[in-house]
This record gives structure tokens, sequence and C-alpha cells, in this order.
């Protein structure tokens, strides 16, 4: 699936043309990138997309950075959107989801900050409904969720990872290359089996949260 949308990516772009172009620009490519995240995030538009092009341009530790930046500067932007423009119009959909609305009752209560914590780990929700129901939770205190958040990383360096060994897999030249390349997916395999493994635990301990069934397969 990575490979796909790291294909998909280079039908439309030039990469290496881009790579140059932003290394051109310096830091104020990176500025770009992060500001067109976080405008994306701001709007409900996911960023998985975006993450693994992250990993393609900027590689794998500077492709974490600013994908973390403009993935919380997208949420606080977000926030601040859905509670003082966009309340009514995000509560309409809200009251269409009766799970969200439960959702957004256990987050109200005292420590819905640990919630959140969980919810960043477990696939249960999409990232951006996640950031619509936090918003309209009156409880819920605005650094709290933002400090909650941070348990995106080990999922955004799972995405930025494989979108830069998708990019040497796909320019791969050399012997050498190949045996390092065969080390970088084992790397990203074994991070993928852990994410996997700690999202599941989160989602356990969602579901008993919401009062669902343990046993149900993951969405």
């Amino acid at each position: 699936m990575v490979q796909s949308l790291i294909e998909q990516v280079q039908t439309f772009l030039d990469i290496e043309q881009v790579q140059t172009f932003l290394e051109q620009l310096g830091p104020v490519g990176w500025i770009v990138f992060i500001a067109l995240y976080a405008l994306l995030v701001t709007f409900y538009v996911p960023g998985s997309l975006l993450t693994l092009l992250g990993g393609v341009l900027f590689g794998p530790q500077l492709g974490v950075l600013v994908v973390l930046a403009g993935a919380f500067l997208g949420m606080a932007g977000n926030w601040f959107l859905t509670r003082w423009w966009l309340r009514p119009w995000a509560q309409r959909q809200l009251e269409r989801n009766p799970r969200l609305q439960r959702l957004e009752q256990v987050l109200s209560r005292d420590e819905g900050w640990k919630l959140v914590a969980l919810l960043r780990l477990s696939p249960l929700f999409p990232f951006v409904l996640i950031n619509l129901v936090c918003a309209l939770t009156r409880n819920l205190r605005f650094w709290a969720y933002m400090a909650a958040s941070a348990t995106i990383l080990p999922g955004t360096i799972l995405y930025v990872y494989s979108g830069d060994t998708g990019r040497q897999a796909l320019t791969l030249e050399g012997g050498l290359e190949q045996s390092q390349l065969v080390l970088r997916v084992i790397g990203v395999a074994a991070t993928f089996a852990v994410v996997w493994l700690v999202g599941r635990t989160a989602s356990r301990v969602l579901r008993q949260q919401l009062n669902e069934p343990v046993n149900e397969p993951d969405a």
C-alpha cells in the first residue's frame, strides 16, 4: 500500500525536481511544507499522504520534524476553528454519529486527556474525527489536548520512514544500497509491528471505555 502511494506521488510530482527546489529554498521550504500540512489538517483534510511525502522529500529525521510541526499547528488551528466558527456544523456531524457522541461523553470526564492519548494510538477513529470531537468537548483543555496528542509520534515515524524507504526502493541502484535498503525495510516492518501492537492494546482499552465489545475487529 505504501509503495503504491509513493508511486502515485511520483506520477504527479517529479520528486527530484521538488527536492532540488526545496533544497534551494532551505528553511523556507520547510516552512512552506509545514504551512500546507497545517492548513489541510485545520480544514479536516487527512494528512496521511502528506506524511508519506514528508519522508520522501525530507528524509527520515527532518521529515519527522516537519510533519510533527505541521500536524500540531493543524490540530491547534482546527481546535480554534471548530470552537469559534464551525461549532454548529461540527455539532451536526457529531449528532449524526452515536459512536462519536459516546466518545464525546467519555472525553468530558475529569481525565479526558488520557483518552486522547489512547485515541491517537488507536486506529478506531480517523485523525480528523478525533480533532472534531476533542474540539467540541467543553471539559477538555487545549494544552492538555495538545500534550496528549504527542502519542501521534510512533505513527508519524512509521509513515515518514515508509515514505523515505519507498523513495529509496524506487531509485535503487547498486548492490550496497540494496543491502542497506533490506535493513531499512526490516526496520520499517519492525516499527509497523510495534505500532500495530500498541494500537491494538489502545483500541481494547478504548472499547472498554466506550462499553463496546473488546473482541470486535479493528476498524
